[in-house]
């Protein structure tokens, strides 16, 4: 009995190690201060990364990559711990690129927002935090 109470608590613990750890995301929330960014759209993937530095008042770069099928008719950034507004991310020829404005707090947390729109005509918002440090 002792035997099967180890082994199931060790594989419920690998259980949530990987969904905890996963870099695929189902339920549309992510944290891209570690990395890129991925969620789950029916059999596809939605995919946002930072391609430059994370730094305040200077253009920022990112990658946003999504199935044909879909659009994103709004992308945004705006603050959690303090509320300045919200930023949009704009695309360019090599991609998006946003800017972060000033931040007088040690910590600042971010929310980037990205409306995906699909051949319905149906929205769904898919977020990812990151955060920034006044250098």
């Amino acid at each position: 009995l002792i035997l099967f109470i180890a082994l199931l608590a060790i594989s419920l613990s690998g259980v949530y190690y990987k969904n905890v750890n996963s870099s695929i995301n189902p339920s549309g929330e992510c944290d891209l201060t570690v990395g890129k960014c991925t969620f789950v759209y029916k059999n596809d993937e939605i995919s946002v990364n930072f391609l430059s530095p994370i730094v305040t008042e200077e253009e920022i770069l990112l990658s946003i990559e999504l199935p044909q099928e879909l659009k994103l008719p709004e992308a945004w950034v705006e603050g959690v711990n303090m509320f300045m507004g919200k930023t949009p991310i704009m695309k360019t020829d090599d991609g998006y690129v946003t800017l972060l404005g000033s931040c007088s707090l040690a910590k600042m947390q971010w929310q980037l927002n990205l409306n995906i729109e699909n051949q319905n005509g149906q929205v769904k918002t898919y977020s990812a935090a990151f955060y920034t440090s006044p250098e």
